[in-house]
């Protein structure tokens, strides 16, 4: 269900099919960075004790730097993403007709690092 719901997820948010849901796929390390940060950041939400996340995430440490790191990795993967668009939007006419959110996305904003944490944050 996991890799199914991953896949609808990049459906709708970059336009692109991940093929998740197929078991004979390899993991996908996408797939398994944005689980676990969306896994990390509920457990975070769910703390009795904000504080203990706090310092954690301060001293980068324990799940604090799982999450920094598994954020890096979405970051990473959605700015390629970010690069290919707009190289097919130089390219060719389709580019602008996309009406996934990440076009959507470039559309309205210009810093694409901000972009970026957007979609991010739409989706975990």
């Amino acid at each position: 269900m996991r890799r199914f719901s991953f896949d609808i997820i990049c459906k709708f948010s970059f336009e692109i099919d991940t093929e998740c849901f197929i078991h004979s796929f390899p993991e996908s390390k996408l797939a398994d960075s944005f689980d676990l940060a969306s896994k990390l950041s509920v457990q975070r939400a769910k703390s009795s004790l904000p504080l203990i996340w706090k310092l954690k995430r301060l001293l980068n440490i324990g799940s604090e730097k799982k999450l920094k790191e598994a954020i890096k990795v979405v970051d990473n993967v959605v700015m390629e993403m970010i690069g290919q668009r707009k190289r097919e939007m130089t390219t060719t006419t389709t580019g602008f007709n996309k009406s996934d959110l990440l076009s959507r996305f470039m559309g309205s904003i210009e810093d694409d690092n901000y972009s970026v944490r957007l979609l991010v944050l739409c989706e975990i």
